[in-house]
């Protein structure tokens, strides 16, 4: 598979786990109106939890190997990606422990919405640092890393 083609997989991916934390976001709301229920809540993070596991299991299948041997900073990227899933995989739980445990709509969110912006931050992240086409490019000449 060319790293272009994983690039695309990758951000392909994102950009769905993206419109799944939409939803969840718009069902949290719905929730604290009045118009859906914990359970429906419960089932959308636990969607969107178990496509995060899918996602991330994917991209360290994908990138494991590749992304150590890219460059000069690839084993720090494979570490720091390695790492991040993990914290990842926790928050979710988390999550999904804390809106069962909530007492209502308002507290779900709270410590929904904080999972929320640290997977949007971490996608951004690893955006920059490990999916960008500066990183996984097709062409083996085009790192120029002595600026010439």
């Amino acid at each position: 598979m060319l790293l272009s083609q994983i690039r695309d997989e990758l951000l392909a991916q994102h950009a769905e786990l993206r419109t799944m934390i939409d939803t969840l976001t718009h069902m949290l709301g719905r929730w604290k109106a009045g118009e859906a229920v914990r359970d429906d809540v419960e089932g959308t993070l636990g969607l969107l939890a178990d496509a995060f596991r899918t996602h991330n299991a994917r991209e360290e299948e994908l990138l494991g190997d590749v992304i150590r041997t890219i460059d000069a900073w690839g084993p720090a990227r494979a570490d720091i990606m390695t790492d991040e899933h993990a914290q990842e995989h926790a928050e979710m739980y988390d999550a999904l422990v804390g809106a069962h445990r909530a007492p209502d709509a308002a507290a779900a969110e709270v410590v929904v919405r904080q999972v929320i912006e640290r997977l949007l931050d971490h996608m951004v992240r690893e955006e920059k640092t490990c999916l960008s086409e500066q990183v996984l490019h097709d062409d083996p000449f085009a790192a120029d890393y002595f600026g010439g």
